[in-house]
């Protein structure tokens, strides 16, 4: 079987049978009173680079995808690792931009920039590793019927500004908040500290939020309701939006590129989260295995759709 028949999920599924471990955002270590957290994550030019990003941007992105990772399982960055290839004819300038973004990345998050490794490739690609500490790793497995679904910031930004750049590149500057949350996303790292103290479970939406969903379903075996209502877009969300004419909540439910942040939290511990400090409830753990979408007091099934690698 070729990988794009399988897919990087049910990929990753086999790679953690062998290993014997459960699928996580990132890797757990059990020290004396803390966990160690460690994520790898990888920027490949063609996929991962829109048109117009800077190198700056790049640096900054690579730093992104890998703290988001640390914020999923409730961990303080504190160091960071970067592997570069690049082509021999790549201006020296433009190697050095990608330097300070990550640089400047790892600074703001209270984390050290520690070295890394180069080599020459065809094509830009990024690996970074990030290493967190926790005191309370929060997984995947442990959600439970009863349990809220919270979401971090607001979603389908990232992917309206990627379906405008194919339409008209110019056009993104007139919506500079979607221009900056296609361009430099940032971690929910602050978010993930106050979670990290009452979440059940926890995950980054970086795929989409329903492939998010199932993620946390498969895991911890449960289901899920999730009121359309209540999804946060943003105003310049859905202006753009309508100019463009595609769905504001199609692009929030299936959009990537996000990189916020999905919680389930006890009902008993609900009380506890500052909602007017960026977070929002959209529904409901469930007994049954289905994630479920209502809109307008009709449910459906929520297709489990999104950005998945090596599918074509």
């Amino acid at each position: 079987m070729e990988l794009f028949q399988l897919g990087e999920k049910k990929l990753v599924e086999k790679l953690c049978e062998i290993l014997g471990n459960k699928v996580e955002d990132a890797a757990c270590i059990k020290l004396n009173s803390d966990f160690l957290v460690i994520s790898t994550d990888m920027i490949y030019e063609q996929t991962h680079v829109p048109e117009g990003m800077s190198y700056y941007q790049i640096g900054k992105l690579i730093v992104t995808v890998n703290f988001s990772d640390l914020a999923a399982m409730a961990a303080k960055p504190l160091a960071f690792l970067l592997a570069i290839g690049c082509s021999r004819n790549m201006k020296e300038e433009n190697f050095l931009e990608i330097i300070r973004g990550v640089k400047d990345s790892c600074q703001k998050y209270g984390a050290r920039f520690v070295g890394g490794d180069t080599k020459e490739a065809e094509k830009l690609t990024l690996t970074g590793t990030a290493i967190g500490l926790t005191e309370r790793p929060v997984f995947r497995y442990k959600a439970r019927p009863g349990d809220k679904i919270v979401v971090t910031g607001t979603l389908g930004d990232a992917a309206l500004g990627l379906e405008l750049l194919k339409k008209k590149r110019n056009k993104l500057k007139d919506y500079p908040y979607i221009k900056k949350r296609t361009f430099e996303p940032e971690p929910r790292v602050k978010e993930a500290l106050l979670l990290g103290e009452i979440a059940s479970s926890m995950t980054d939406i970086s795929d989409s939020l329903a492939i998010s969903l199932y993620d946390i379903s498969k895991e911890s075996n449960v289901g899920f309701e999730i009121f359309s209502e209540k999804i946060p877009i943003s105003e310049e969300a859905l202006e753009l939006a309508k100019i463009i004419g595609v769905s504001p909540l199609e692009k929030a439910l299936y959009g990537g590129g996000d990189y916020e942040l999905l919680a389930t939290i006890p009902k008993d511990k609900i009380d506890k989260l500052p909602l007017n400090e960026g977070f929002t409830i959209i529904g409901n753990v469930i007994e049954q295995r289905k994630i479920f979408l209502v809109s307008n007091g009709k449910k459906r099934i929520l297709e489990k759709m999104g950005y998945e690698h090596f599918k074509r």
